[in-house]
């Protein structure tokens, strides 16, 4: 399986399409997905580059394939849309051997069975550093949910818990994972969160949404700005993984900072009204009038987080 050939006629058999009508994957000059009878289309393009997003000593090969898609995939849930078909293109160097190969498209071949976004094409090129680029497209039902309409007295919310997948980077980029209960965290760094059909229920009653990728305060700050509102957040309301004060205080971390500021979490922040009652979320504070967004604690007190202006993509750019 050496030539490009060879890998494209492997890829068509992996990745093969189940016999639907309307549907032409590999091995034509372009792909066709069948249209869908009602709703509209959502697009997202992400591009994953070694030794600038990630460090092949920090993730498998097939850690790296997995993780591609399912990060692209989180733009398309947050928009209330159901991932459908992906393309993905490699930049394979000349020392990329075969084995590393297929566990990148073993990788993505399981994260396009859990997110539903099946592979229908793509492109294989040579160059100098390996990359992947995923391109996935998605469905909407009856409303598409972006980040411009949140309104005052609405709740923001998120899912899981803020701050793991950072704190997991952390410990990774130390070179401290024998620490009791590192794995647990390094392991939500190297594997996102697949939202399927239950955070997609939960987005039918939101009025705003977007994937937390820059940061929870960050991120926050731009669907206010496409809102036009401000907000409040409640540091005693931040969800957690059991263990993580205790590694965050191992690694002299301020664990409330790091889960405003810290990145690559890919959970969902979104924004509906304070009766949303779910297992599933944690409402962490309230859409306010004005542009500001505020962090207070528990006694309603703020906290300056001019401290926790941390940009994740120094982190990476480090690897």
């Amino acid at each position: 399986m050496d030539d490009e050939f060879s890998k494209i006629a492997w890829l068509r058999r992996r990745l093969a399409l189940p016999r639907e009508e309307g549907w032409i994957g590999i091995g034509d000059d372009a792909a066709v997905v069948a249209p869908r009878p009602a709703g509209g289309t959502v697009l997202t393009v992400d591009t994953q580059v070694e030794d600038v997003h990630f460090r092949p000593g920090f993730l498998s090969w097939r850690e790296v394939g997995a993780r591609a898609l399912i990060t692209a995939a989180s733009d398309i849930w947050a928009m209330a849309a159901t991932p459908s078909a992906a393309l993905v293109s490699l930049i394979l160097p000349q020392s990329f051997d075969d084995a590393s190969f297929r566990e990148v498209i073993e990788g993505v071949a399981w994260s396009a069975e859990s997110t539903g976004a099946r592979v229908v094409g793509g492109n294989l090129s040579a160059g100098g550093r390996f990359s992947i680029t995923t391109t996935v497209i998605g469905w909407t039902g009856s409303r598409i949910v972006t980040r411009s309409g949140a309104h005052a007295g609405d709740g923001v919310f998120v899912t899981g818990t803020p701050g793991s997948a950072a704190l997991g980077l952390a410990f990774l980029l130390r070179s401290e994972p024998a620490i009791p209960l590192a794995s647990d965290f390094i392991d939500r760094w190297r594997r996102p969160p697949v939202h399927g059909p239950t955070t997609l229920a939960l987005l039918e009653s939101a009025t705003a949404a977007i994937d937390i990728s820059d940061g929870l305060l960050q991120d926050l700050g731009h669907l206010c700005e496409a809102s036009e509102v401000g907000a409040v957040i409640r540091t005693d309301r931040l969800p957690t993984r059991s263990g993580y004060e205790t590694c965050c205080q191992a690694l002299g971390l301020d664990p409330t900072m790091l889960a405003l500021a810290g990145g690559e979490d890919y959970e969902l922040l979104f924004t509906a009204p304070p009766t949303l009652c779910d297992p599933l979320v944690t409402q962490i504070g309230e859409i306010e009038r004005g542009s500001a967004v505020t962090v207070v604690d528990a006694a309603g007190n703020p906290i300056d987080v001019v401290d926790a202006d941390v940009d994740h993509h120094d982190s990476r750019d480090a690897m």
